[in-house]
């Protein structure tokens, strides 16, 4: 039977394995909905990890659906992709109850929609509104900053380095919600991947980090954590003005930055500094079973 000049051959569904890297890297070339969640790892990256599930029409891969849990307790979707022949929603009702039935149901899953069809389809297929994450952004020509109400301490800021990963790890774990946690493996990745990573010290002891990338238009602030018992105590602001500082020398224009929306701290600190709203927002779903 001819769809178009689409022939199906045999549609079926199967695991993915590290074997199909080169059939997902079509789909993720030409597919025509693609969604990848913001990750430090790429879709090929979670080839191997399971729940990954793909739709095929004979050796061509049409649409795929991962959602592999990582840290333990917390699934993302990490991607679903459609080619041009799939239907979005028809693709997912194929793949997601194969996802479904072998993620271990300890685990949450949870989806960020970064464009308007993700969105309406985790609406319609029972996910619930859990956050929106906001984006703001500042220019670099602008100073740093100084927030005068705030206690302040010695603190020290300094490249990180391989030895520090402990630390930071259960900072990350301490200072984030149970959903916004990296596993200790993608803080290593981070600190693999990073323009620029550094640690704040107080009388050596480490007690808060930031992660920053780099593209061609701006860099970004993608991790910033202080433990808790060192918050409010300008740890935040001197990782922050030091960002600021590294990315200056290099004549970057803008730094930006995301947080949820009702992350009060996060988002005092940041406007503080200068930082706007762009307007632009990302949903965050949860599956509701």
């Amino acid at each position: 039977m001819e769809l178009g000049s689409a022939v199906i051959i045999e549609r079926h569904l199967r695991r993915a394995t590290p074997e199909d890297t080169a059939r997902l890297r079509q789909l993720l070339q030409g597919g025509r909905y693609v969604h990848r969640h913001l990750d430090w790892r790429t879709p090929i990256d979670w080839l191997g990890h399971q729940p990954f599930w793909l739709l095929l029409n004979g050796e061509r891969v049409d649409a795929a659906l991962a959602c592999p849990p990582d840290p333990p307790g917390v699934a993302w979707v990490r991607l679903f992709a459609c080619s041009e022949w799939e239907r979005p929603a028809e693709a997912w009702h194929a793949l997601f109850p194969k996802v479904w039935e072998t993620l271990p149901h300890q685990n949450v899953l949870a989806a960020i929609a970064l464009r308007p069809w993700f969105a309406h389809l985790l609406e319609r297929e029972r996910f619930t509104l859990y956050q929106h994450v906001v984006t703001l952004w500042r220019s670099l020509n602008d100073p740093p900053f100084e927030d005068g109400n705030v206690e302040r301490v010695g603190v020290m800021i300094r490249p990180m380095v391989i030895e520090d990963l402990e630390a930071v790890a259960s900072i990350d774990a301490s200072a984030f919600e149970w959903l916004w946690r990296n596993s200790a493996a993608d803080v290593y990745r981070s600190w693999q991947q990073a323009a620029y990573a550094s640690v704040a010290l107080v009388a050596d002891q480490i007690v808060g980090f930031q992660f920053s990338t780099l593209s061609p238009t701006n860099a970004h602030l993608a991790r910033l954590a202080v433990h808790p018992s060192w918050q409010r105590r300008g740890v935040g602001q001197a990782l922050l003005n030091d960002v600021i500082h590294h990315f200056r020398s290099f004549r970057v224009a803008q730094l930006t930055v995301n947080t949820q929306q009702d992350n009060q701290a996060s988002l005092a600190l940041y406007q503080k500094a200068g930082f706007r709203l762009t307007g632009e927002d990302y949903l965050v779903y949860l599956y509701a079973n």
